[in-house]
């Protein structure tokens, strides 16, 4: 993200020389007032100037992705020799504390065998071993009173205990605050008992946690907070490790690491707090915005920048007349002109479409003309563009990723709440494993068969495709459940396949036959790294020059590696105990297959993906296409920005969870206050308000609106945020 230099601050010297040589400051402002920029120079400052050795130094960042603007200054040459500057987040802060005092913390935390050495698990690893329960307590109808599938409730699951963990709730007092969300009726009791089957299902896994040393994001956070801050020998030696600290986007942070900072302050040397304006877009992940806000009490001087370099003219116009709209009243002279209301009225981003769509394909056809548009003709860079929606649906993103194709125009797109299973790439890959694997008796479908064809070899269509699995492939049970070779197939079939799409399918055929020859059996992550390698990213291969299937193709062999190493070698059972009949200590191969194939069942559960940085640092020169808040989450600004499907429900709707809250279970809710209609209305607004003047600081030049009067789903779309935008059109 490209801010201007800390000398080109329209605020002048005189306030970056407080910046710099405050003890204690807080610095807030909105997206692109050179917050960030400011705090960089903070850091060069004290490394050049003040002579500070780079390990006194921490810069915390609530995601590993926001930190990367800190990496690349620090690689200048132009620093003086020394060790390095730690940037971290608070959860690695954690994770590294904890294995640093194990032995001090074991014992206290409840651990069976405090001697035993811990294994950390990532998301994918802890609803692994999460599923089990949930799958128990789904066989015996525990579920039965709530719509869900299994991957969703044990991530709900998993998200109360690490929302319990981050705010210092029991998990009597998480569950007790969830039971005031139920409105009273029929179903109330019902709704009750599927969440005492949480609780039990939490305590039942942490009992499992502690058993076996396992630790996941919710155990590590509890250690961290409760354990090792609360002993004088280790939050002393922690303390001490760092002597000055920058706090970057302190809005998106949790309670737990904003209180972490909080008792920090008094033992370091200097800090810098810095805290965007109507930011918190990470609520549904634990981040409280407004304790951030209240940590202006515990440092000695607050800046606030009000002017943004990087919103497009008549950006905070719009937001004004938007805070009016919401507010339902006039703002104040202060606020008036923190938005900068004295810019021309005139000048407004927006760019509404010339013509009315009235079904969602002509929306499509209407932004990818526009796109098309824009770069061809206006030199808009691909990578300047982005498209957002409430949700990208794979119908949406298969009709934009292709169109555009069409056109020349490269395109990526991100979607990181989706399941592994439901990328195509990865579908792909899992499908040619199974293949590859036949001692996991796992046969896939021929219809995946046909699928994974279709996308693994570029010049085949579905039709031919699905003649062509037809033909070379049965997942009968008496059936080989391998390849037949194209020369083997009739006539008939070749000439409709073609010959061209026929020797790259014998190509892979070959690969997958060589390599279920081998005698060494290769772990899953370097069979999925070897696949991509050696075949599919080849010229005439499905993933050759396609961003996203490399980017999912690494996302998959980095997921199977750390599963892998979480399970040591020694397969777990879904309910958490070792597999019947497995021998912990026999050959390593059987131990590699049975670690395949629990991990092929995991992914194939539905479960989520955990954090890969790449996939939030990509920088290719290419039209981003994602949901509107995982764009925000990237903390970027684009030249031009479309907003899809304006008028649908899910610009301010949450996502349904009946088994957690992300604002009930937070210290901003009162405990013995119920969730009601009222609060979820005013909620909507507020997120919607929020969205919007996020997404606009975010863009440099234009916003393009489109809306079609019948939705994806051929329903009439009249949802809040086109409302909002017809009232913030009335003030104009």
């Amino acid at each position: 993200m490209e801010k201007p230099s800390a000398s080109t601050l329209r605020t002048g010297f005189e306030i970056d020389k407080s910046i710099l040589q405050s003890n204690t400051l807080f610095l807030s402002g909105p997206f692109g007032a050179g917050k960030t920029t400011a705090a960089i120079e903070r850091v060069l400052w004290l490394l050049r100037q003040e002579r500070v050795r780079g390990d006194q130094i921490l810069v915390l960042v609530p995601q590993r992705s926001l930190g990367q603007p800190y990496q690349e200054a620090l690689r200048s040459s132009e620093l003086p020799a020394g060790t390095l500057v730690h940037v971290t987040t608070a959860a690695s802060l954690a994770r590294s504390s904890v294995a640093l005092y194990w032995p001090l913390a074991a014992s206290e935390a409840g651990f069976t065998e405090p001697h035993r050495e811990p294994t950390f698990l990532n998301l994918e690893t802890t609803q692994y071993h999460m599923a089990g329960l949930v799958a128990r307590a789904a066989l015996q109808g525990e579920f039965d009173a709530i719509r869900l599938q299994r991957s969703r409730i044990v991530s709900q699951v998993l998200d109360n205990l690490n929302k319990a963990a981050l705010h210092g709730f029991s998990l009597e007092e998480t569950y007790s605050r969830l039971e005031s969300t139920i409105p009273p009726g029929e179903k109330m009791v019902a709704r009750l008992n599927v969440l005492r089957t949480g609780r039990r299902i939490s305590q039942e896994f942490r009992q499992l946690c502690l058993q076996e040393s396992l630790v996941d994001y919710s155990l590590q956070m509890q250690i961290f907070l409760q354990v090792i801050l609360e002993n004088k020998w280790c939050r002393t030696h922690l303390f001490r490790s760092f002597r000055h600290l920058i706090f970057d986007n302190a809005e998106e942070e949790t309670y737990a690491a904003q209180e972490l900072v909080r008792r920090w302050l008094p033992q370091l040397e200097s800090a810098l707090i810095v805290c965007e304006e109507d930011g918190g877009y990470r609520a549904f992940l634990g981040a409280d915005s407004q304790n951030a806000e209240r940590m202006v009490r515990y440092t000695e001087k607050h800046i606030q920048l009000r002017d943004s370099f990087v919103a497009a003219p008549g950006c905070s116009a719009l937001i004004g007349r938007i805070n009016r709209a919401v507010k339902g009243q006039v703002m104040n002279s202060r606020d008036e002109g923190a938005e900068g209301v004295s810019e021309p009225r005139g000048v407004c981003p927006i760019v509404i479409p010339d013509r009315t769509h009235r079904y969602f394909p002509q929306m499509i056809e209407w932004a990818v003309d526009s796109i098309e548009q824009l770069v061809k003709e206006k030199g808009v860079a691909p990578g300047e563009i982005a498209v957002l929606a409430p949700f990208v649906s794979d119908a949406l993103r298969f009709s934009l990723l292709s169109r555009l194709e069409e056109r020349g125009i490269p395109a990526i797109s991100h979607r990181p709440s989706r399941a592994l299973n439901a990328e195509p790439a990865v579908r792909t890959l899992l499908t040619l494993a199974a293949l590859a694997h036949p001692i996991w008796q796992r046969r896939p479908p021929r219809s995946d068969v046909a699928l994974a064809l279709e996308s693994a070899i570029a010049p085949l269509d579905p039709v031919r495709a699905s003649v062509l699995a037809q033909a070379a492939y049965s997942d009968r049970e008496d059936a080989d459940g391998v390849l037949t070779a194209f020369e083997d197939l009739r006539g008939d079939v070749q000439n409709r396949v073609s010959f061209a799409a026929g020797e790259l399918y014998e190509g892979l055929r070959r690969w997958l036959a060589d390599y279920r020859a081998e005698s060494e059996f290769s772990p899953l992550d370097r069979f999925f790294a070897r696949i991509f390698g050696e075949k599919l990213s080849q010229p005439g291969f499905g993933f050759h020059e396609q961003p996203d299937a490399a980017r999912m193709a690494d996302q998959l062999a980095r997921s199977a590696r750390n599963f892998r190493w979480a399970a040591g070698g020694r397969p777990f059972a879904a309910d958490g105990g070792e597999q019947d009949g497995s021998d912990p200590d026999g050959p390593l191969s059987s131990r590699l297959v049975d670690t395949g194939r629990a991990y092929i069942e995991l992914v194939e559960s539905g479960a989520l993906g955990a954090l890969y940085v790449p996939a939030w640092t990509v920088k290719d020169d290419a039209v981003f296409i994602a949901p509107a808040y995982t764009f925000l989450m990237r903390n970027r600004a684009v030249d031009v920005q479309f907003w899809l499907d304006i008028g649908a429900e899910g610009w301010s709707q949450r996502i349904y969870q009946p088994l957690t809250h992300p604002y009930v279970l937070s210290r901003n809710w009162p405990r013995d206050r119920n969730w009601g209609d009222s609060e979820e209305t005013r909620n909507r607004l507020e997120s919607l308000r929020c969205l919007l003047i996020g997404l606009l600081r975010r863009t440099r030049r234009s916003v393009y609106l489109g809306l079609s009067e019948y939705g994806e789903r051929g329903m009439e779309q009249r949802g809040p945020l086109l409302n909002l935008l017809n009232r913030v059109q009335v003030q104009a």
